[in-house]
């Protein structure tokens, strides 16, 4: 009865202290190695072009929303409506890319850049309504 126990004993103490995952099978998989994007920044022209398009994407949405009420007031048609709105737009956006390229021309960002591209979309908006009026 002693050898019962004490193998008992021995066989508890050493599954205790091996580990268990040294039985098992480990299949080693091959890293993927995935390009690595540059951080090169992007040059002035494609934020410029990005801002004229966001400036006259807003402007003449937000013009032709003031001009439908116009519309259904009886005060000016559709294809004015339309055409009003298009070319508001076209000087929000001449704005907004012409303030976006002083800016990044002018300064490194932070508050002068806002001030600079503030002054520059309104020089340019003033600019523009008065040449067009």
């Amino acid at each position: 009865m002693e050898n019962a126990s004490t193998t008992t004993d021995n066989q508890t103490q050493s599954s205790q202290t091996t580990p268990l995952h040294q039985y098992s099978t480990v299949q080693v998989v091959p890293v993927q190695n995935y390009p690595v994007k540059s951080a090169t920044p992007s040059p002035t022209v494609s934020k410029t072009v990005s801002a004229g398009l966001f400036g006259f994407i807003v402007v003449s949405t937000g013009t032709m929303g003031a001009n439908l009420v116009k519309v259904s007031d009886g005060n000016m048609t559709m294809t004015q409506a339309a055409g009003d709105s298009l070319t508001k737009g076209a000087m929000g956006g001449t704005a907004a890319a012409c303030a976006t390229a002083a800016s990044a021309t002018l300064t490194n960002g932070g508050v002068a850049g806002l001030a600079v591209t503030l002054a520059a979309a309104t020089g340019v908006s003033y600019m523009l309504n008065k040449v067009l009026s």
